[in-house]
């Protein structure tokens, strides 16, 4: 059997502002970051049901882990760890709706990356943890070119990261324990996800009735999709664990963010 778990972020309009345009002295200033007045966005609301039919090119950042175990219960064995995979930050002329065009881009930083997999025979699960964290790095850039390296910490030090932390647990049993639920509880409060509202009818991976939870810790902004993805004996299905949508929220509360608890799917 084969488990695979996919995390992307994107940003959901065509395009946000860029603050550095509108500070005095420009790109003479500031170098090429302040080039136009907006970041470009991935210009997607909705992502596809299957990260498969993923085939937009432009990202935030995404990751990517997957294992196989001969049997459930026996050692899994990692295939595919990408760890966090950052995605081009862009700056846009203008907004994409006046004909902007790219006039600057550079790679996001990645700030913290990590994939782990473990089985765990006392709770008779399978343990995965995704931890991504990624740094737009313009703003860091433009501080640099203006101030040299005392300008470029302080450009890192006001921007903030995106980031998650998957926590799932991909179960035989068909109840998820007391103290575990108790955990969840906690975390219930006006949860952020759409998943089952977007995607209805895509609670199952399989027909044998084992569950699949877990908690999620996100910012608010840009939006974020978590799949899984199951392979057993040939049969392949895949569903979205959690999709928020950040259309609605401003730039700026990517700095603030909250744990959430995954829809619970069958496998």
């Amino acid at each position: 059997m084969h488990f695979q778990i996919d995390v992307f972020t994107w940003i959901p309009l065509p395009d946000v502002p860029n603050p550095l345009h509108a500070l005095p002295g420009g790109t003479a200033r500031f170098g090429p970051g302040a080039c136009g007045p907006r970041f470009g966005g991935d210009s997607m609301r909705v992502p596809p049901a299957d990260p498969a039919l993923w085939t937009s090119s432009t990202f935030r950042a995404r990751q990517c882990l997957s294992f196989e175990a001969a049997s459930f219960g026996a050692p899994p064995v990692t295939m595919i760890a990408t760890g966090c995979v950052p995605g081009l930050t862009t700056v846009l002329t203008a907004p994409r709706s006046r004909g902007g065009r790219v006039c600057h881009s550079l790679t996001a930083a990645v700030v913290t990356s990590s994939g782990s997999v473990r089985w765990s025979a006392g709770d008779r699960w399978y343990a995965v943890r995704l931890h991504g964290e990624a740094r737009d790095p313009v703003p860091a850039a433009a501080l640099r070119y203006a101030a040299g390296s005392p300008g470029g910490a302080v450009g890192v030090g006001l921007t903030p990261n995106l980031e998650w932390v998957l926590d799932l647990r991909i179960s035989d049993a068909t109840t998820i324990p007391a103290t575990t639920r108790m955990r969840y509880g906690i975390s219930r409060a006006l949860p952020l996800d759409r998943a089952a509202a977007t995607f209805p009818g895509t609670a199952s991976v399989g027909t044998g009735g084992r569950l699949v939870h877990g908690l999620l810790t996100l910012r608010y902004f840009p939006s974020l999709v978590v799949y899984l993805t199951v392979t057993d004996a040939g049969a392949r299905a895949s569903t979205p664990l959690y999709f928020a949508d950040a259309i609605s929220r401003p730039l700026l509360s990517i700095a603030a963010g909250q744990t959430d608890v995954l829809r619970t799917v069958t496998w």
